[in-house]
């Protein structure tokens, strides 16, 4: 499953694994060779960090049979079209197949901003789900329900986007933004336990770390969304008191036998709280050289040139965007490198230009190396991989989150349309249930309006604070179920005070 063993790490070298695994290529290799058993190999998504078409392409014995998901977008598809192997299972969500002593299934979050999935493997009387980065916490209640005992369960447990990462926020708000958004997650992953009661619980798409000496202080900051594993662990032994569910904290190489619940530790080397910034400072070492050829400065014609080439891609982008005129707050776009001029794009006037400077009140910018913008344009990178590089800073007037403006930047224009379909298909969606909070009763729409999570199988906060089970994110019923981070609402209506 997602083998990412590459000594580059991914995204333009943004991230590294952590702990370090590429010693385990070889092994990982002898395994997919070992002619005795049947084999798989599951790529759940395009993240690089799960994706490695580096490791794969290296792979010369390829008598294995390739599992992915079958998403709209083909990207996937298309880059393994021509890989040689045994054979390729493209899934549908929710497709089985049948394996050796059991059967593999897959589930799929296909909603435009997120396009990830989720296997189950059940052989040999055990059975393993493993959530990658897939958010189908509102699904897992009929999983448990269809699949019955969960022998092990693994799930992401740390961000993984530009915010708060990337904005310039005080470090009085960069902290409290984050806080939330780590606890908001440990506590899904709390319920999601809650959930399926997996005999075994394995911390994974856990945080990488960050060896560019742009991001390298991202590893030390007290509190940021990258949470390591020994957190999340002392916060499920305090929420999952008397729980039956033996949670492990375990090593690349490491050995699980699920059958005892018991694993071998075959990493002599333990990164541990107390030595992990000498572990990622001795780590980082290694990369040095290799950032400063990465990284070099671009020209001021060089400069120019993207600039103009940004301007265009832009402008394509904006045309593709059939829901543009609802955005009523322009974007700007500068190169860090270039103090001359800077891209404007006007949503509502469907425009692109160059301007001097910021000349709106209110107003999204984003700026970025040119250097790693030009990696864009000439398609080493997508959209979405750019904005998970993490170089770049962004600030938002009024502090508003817009899934349009989100959208716009991490999405390819080919893919801008389906994007406004979906979220016309959304409001569209007339279905209403009825939640109970601080002690009153709500009706509110049944599917949230960012990407069409499950509201009701989410949970009250604070008493009042409606929680998608999905993203997290936080809508108030005193005030119409109004969204806390941006406008959008899920139309809360009080119906009556809960006497019982």
């Amino acid at each position: 499953m997602d083998p990412w063993l590459s000594a580059h790490g991914a995204f333009d070298s943004a991230w590294f694994q952590f702990p370090r695994n590429h010693h385990l290529a070889t092994f990982v290799r002898d395994k997919l060779s070992d002619s005795r058993k049947e084999r798989f190999l599951y790529i759940s998504h395009e993240h690089k960090d799960h994706f490695d078409p580096a490791f794969l392409n290296s792979l010369e014995d390829r008598d294995f049979t390739l599992v992915i998901p079958h998403f709209r977008r083909p990207a996937l598809r298309a880059a393994l079209a021509d890989y040689r192997s045994k054979g390729l299972i493209s899934f549908t969500d929710g497709q089985e197949v049948t394996i050796p002593g059991g059967h593999l299934k897959l589930y799929l979050d296909d909603s435009g901003l997120n396009r990830d999935s989720a296997i189950l493997v059940r052989a040999g009387g055990q059975s393993f789900l493993n959530l990658n980065d897939c958010k189908v916490y509102d699904r897992l209640s009929s999983i448990a329900q269809e699949q019955g005992p969960i022998t092990a369960f693994a799930c992401q447990f740390s961000g993984a986007t530009w915010h708060p990462t990337c904005y310039d926020y005080s470090p009085e708000v960069y902290r409290q933004i984050s806080e939330h958004k780590y606890l908001s997650k440990f506590e899904t992953v709390a319920r999601a336990i809650e959930t399926i009661r997996p005999r075994i619980f394995l911390p994974s798409a856990g945080p990488a770390c960050f060896l560019d000496p742009m991001l390298l202080h991202l590893n030390f900051e007290s509190v940021n969304i990258f949470p390591r594993a020994p957190k999340l662990l002392r916060y499920l032994g305090q929420r999952l008191d008397n729980s039956a569910t033996q949670c492990m904290d375990i090593m690349p190489g490491d050995v699980l036998d699920v059958d005892s619940s018991q694993y071998v530790k075959r990493v002599s080397e333990r990164v541990s709280e107390d030595n992990f910034e000498v572990y990622i400072r001795s780590y980082a070492a290694l990369y040095e050289s290799f950032f400063v050829e990465q990284q070099a400065q671009n020209s001021e014609t060089e400069i120019n040139t993207i600039l103009e080439r940004l301007r265009v891609e832009l402008d394509r982008k904006l045309s593709a965007l059939t829901l543009r005129k609802r955005v009523v707050t322009p974007l700007y776009f500068a190169l860090t490198d270039s103090t001359r001029q800077i891209i404007r794009v006007d949503f509502v006037n469907g425009t692109v230009e160059l301007a001097s400077q910021i000349l709106d009140c209110n107003y999204y910018s984003i700026r970025a190396p040119s250097w790693c913008v030009a990696r864009v344009l000439d398609r080493k990178l997508t959209w979405e991989d750019f904005a998970l590089t993490f170089r770049m800073r962004l600030d938002r007037e009024p502090d508003v989150y817009q899934t349009l403006v989100q959208g716009f930047l991490l999405m390819e224009p080919e893919d801008m349309n389906w994007f406004c379909t979906r979220l016309l298909n959304i409001e569209d969606m007339q279905e209403r249930v009825v939640v109970e909070a601080g002690g009153a009763r709500y009706s509110i729409d049944r599917y949230c309006p960012h990407q069409g999570g499950d509201l009701s199988l989410g949970w009250a906060e604070q008493g009042r604070l409606w929680t998608c089970p999905r993203h997290r994110w936080l809508f108030d019923l005193e005030r119409d179920g109004r969204c806390t981070t941006s406008g959008i609402t899920i139309r809360a209506v009080c119906l009556e005070a809960d006497l019982s």
